[in-house]
């Protein structure tokens, strides 16, 4: 029996007021206890994950969505961006542990089963100093390489999509694993983490095999697969796509490091365009001494050459102003490097995933990133997210060389149009046009779907920095002095007689060391216009009948006229209260390294 209330003891009037205020009054004690139980979860939960606490919220009006995407919309009532998880989801996307107990690391597993973490190092199986990486803590706290503006930067965690996290894998030395892992769940919302899912793509390592089955089997939300046949490259990542149950799926490598904070800005990214791939900005592990540097400062994206071969470059004039002005904004990129990206898992399926008829490794990314443009969506780089990759000096895999011009190949005959002509006068020495019988046509449903583009839009609205050679071109590309290893271009301040001078520019900054065509008519030509002669220097002058004089004998560059031949040399002159170094014809009896040059590619043309 329970004991009688005290309200009995009460005048009538007052009995109902004084019920409801018991009933207020228990219902905040326990809303209490339960804030407090809640609050422990939460903390019990943090040393497991990685702590979540201090999370920023980032709000955006401006949304543009993949109009089949749930991702992106505009919950009813708010101005957050992102997606509304129903109990069922929010539950599924939460990853735990299979006991509240602490984990043991991958390290401690493999000694478990009795493995030296020693073995294996051989540097020229891994193309990394494998003592050096086994030696630095896989729990590390890199330096945080993102723009000072990123701290202050804030995002609503529940509004955003979950992520797969998948990994190929092959062959990978423990620690650069074990550092990616670690890195993963200490730098990521656990609430952002569907699941982790490692492709092991038949690595014959002792501790990649039933210590790390071992290892992972600790965590309900991180799974691995592993092939009975060698995947490579792409297949990997496409296997991982398709078992894979996140909104998003981001791709890393197995050899890179994530930085704080750096999953929110991705989800975010696409949370906001359902059709864009983004990249993180790239840093770099030093594949000797595993120190961890910045490379990227939001001045950095990626762009091809006609060889379809990728390269990181400075992001031109016309985007720095507006990159400066929005530092914590994604920017558009020709190009992404495939070490490290996000994409809408459904959009990436849709529009074909990247291409499983290339081989092993090599070529997908620029594939894709063309793709992708001309199909109606973008490649972005954040430059809020950061993750470091080892650059390795080989693979540590069977590959020939045969293999990624195969894939680069495949790449022209699928996308350039009449322009893939340009892929095979710069790679006349490799490749060779396809047969009859050679097939490219696995994009082809994917073309008609998405009305995709020609790719001379691409080259008017995305890349115009790609320099189309002039008909009749011999050499193509940077003139770098082989004495200084310096390169040149037109000043912009400099003149002879109303004449730009071709003055020393950093190589690296393709705007200014510009690509020079050195044609079989003997004219040598930048930017539309030809190189002559004024008082000796070389200038930049609109083209004309006597342009015309130009030769490379060797590795020098003669000009012949009425006078005789002279050689370009660098040479230093006087400018106001400077030197500046530039380009002078000299006598090729005195011809020194000053004297030599190299071109950055000689083309052939069949004709």
């Amino acid at each position: 029996m329970f004991p009688s209330p005290p309200t009995k003891y009460l005048p009538r009037k007052m009995r109902y007021p004084a019920v409801l205020v018991l009933m207020l009054g228990w219902a905040s004690v326990v809303m209490w206890t339960t804030s407090r139980y809640r609050l422990q979860l939460v903390r019990e939960n943090d040393l497991v994950f990685g702590k979540t606490s201090d999370i920023p919220i980032h709000v955006d009006k401006g949304i543009n969505i993949n109009k089949d995407s749930n991702i992106g919309k505009v919950i009813p009532g708010t101005n957050i961006v992102g997606k509304s998880r129903d109990k069922k989801t929010y539950e599924h996307g939460h990853p735990g542990t299979k006991t509240n107990t602490v984990k043991k690391s991958f390290s401690s597993v493999i000694k478990d089963f009795g493995i030296s973490l020693f073995k294996d190092i051989n540097p020229d199986r891994f193309h990394i100093n494998v003592t050096r990486t086994h030696e630095t803590s896989v729990s590390r706290k890199a330096p945080d390489t993102r723009p000072s503006q990123c701290a202050g930067v804030k995002y609503d965690i529940e509004l955003l999509p979950a992520a797969s996290i998948v990994i190929p894998l092959h062959n990978e030395p423990w620690s650069t694993l074990e550092r990616l892992i670690n890195g993963v769940l200490n730098h990521s919302p656990k609430l952002l983490i569907h699941e982790i899912l490692i492709i092991d793509d038949m690595s014959d390592l002792d501790y990649l095999g039933a210590p790390l089955d071992k290892y992972v089997e600790q965590f309900d939300f991180m799974r691995i697969f592993r092939s009975k046949e060698r995947l490579g490259t792409m297949k990997s990542r496409m296997v991982g796509t398709k078992l894979a149950k996140g909104d998003i799926v981001v791709f890393l490598d197995s050899h890179t490091e994530v930085n704080v904070g750096w999953l929110e800005p991705l989800l975010y990214e696409i949370s906001r365009n359902g059709t864009a791939i983004v990249q993180p900005s790239i840093d770099i592990v030093d594949p000797q001494t595993f120190q961890y540097r910045y490379y990227f400062q939001n001045n950095i994206r990626g762009h091809f050459k006609w060889s379809m071969a990728y390269e990181f470059v400075p992001i031109p004039p016309n985007q720095k102003a507006e990159v400066k002005a929005h530092p914590t904004k994604a920017f558009d990129t020709p190009a992404i490097v495939g070490c490290a990206f996000a994409v809408n898992r459904k959009y990436f399926l849709d529009i074909g995933g990247l291409d499983t008829g290339m081989r092993t490794w090599g070529g997908e990314d620029v594939e894709l990133s063309i793709r992708v443009w001309l199909c109606g969506g973008s490649m972005k780089i954040s430059p809020c997210s950061h993750v470091a990759h080892i650059f390795k000096k080989g693979h540590p895999f069977k590959m020939d060389y045969s293999d990624l011009v195969y894939n680069n190949r495949r790449t022209a005959e699928m996308w350039l149009g009449d322009y893939r002509k340009y892929f095979y006068y710069f790679n006349y020495r490799y490749a060779k046009p396809p047969e009859s019988s050679d097939k490219f046509n696995i994009m082809d449903p994917v073309k008609e779907k998405f009305k995709c583009k020609s790719f001379d839009w691409l080259l008017k609205n995305v890349y115009p920095e790609l320099e189309i050679p002039p008909e009749g071109t011999v050499y193509f590309g940077h003139m770098r002095n082989v004495g200084s290893q310096y390169c040149f271009g037109p000043a912009e301040s400099v003149f002879v007689t109303s004449y730009p001078l071709l003055v020393m520019a950093d190589c690296f900054f393709y705007y200014k060391a510009k690509s020079f065509a050195l044609l079989e008519a003997g004219l040598l030509v930048v930017s539309g216009k030809c190189i002559n002669v004024e008082k000796d220097f070389l200038v930049v002058t609109p083209c004309t009948a006597e342009s015309n004089r130009w030769k490379l004998k060797g590795k020098l560059l003669v000009y012949t006229d009425d006078l005789g031949s002279k050689c370009a040399t660098q040479v230093s002159k006087a400018n106001n209260s400077e030197n500046i170094q530039t380009i002078k014809l000299m006598p090729c009896d005195n011809a020194t390294k000053a004297s030599e040059w190299q071109f950055a590619d000689k083309i052939f043309r069949s004709h």
